[in-house]
């Protein structure tokens, strides 16, 4: 009797450990600054800036994208969308206006 209450109770465990979406499931895994060769590269360069810049990650239209924003409190400026090779992607600006992620916004870099 004790046994089948066991598999239960352990099969219960993976399920709910299971549903939890992990980072790694995205585009560059866990650390996607340090194995993305070209966002690795894009934030050496971002981090020569004496203006505020971030990095993030979320999912847009299906897939991940990185999100290349400026964050100076007095600049009004479009952030620029990255695809897992580090391909700007080309938004009307319709979808500008209406940007839904469908994922966590996550912070990967930002210099201030």
């Amino acid at each position: 009797m004790r046994r089948p209450v066991l598999i239960i109770l352990f099969s219960i465990a993976i399920m709910i450990t299971g549903c939890e979406k992990s980072t790694s499931d995205h585009c560059g895994g866990d650390r996607p600054d340090e194995t993305l060769t070209w966002l690795k590269t894009r934030i050496e360069s971002l981090a020569k800036s004496t203006d505020c810049y971030s990095i993030s990650r979320s999912t847009y239209k299906g897939q991940t994208v990185f999100i290349l924003s400026n964050c100076q409190p007095n600049v009004n400026s479009i952030p620029a969308l990255y695809d897992c090779d580090g391909m700007q992607l080309t938004l009307t600006n319709g979808e500008y206006q209406n940007l839904n992620f469908t994922g966590p916004i996550e912070l990967i870099w930002k210099n201030r």
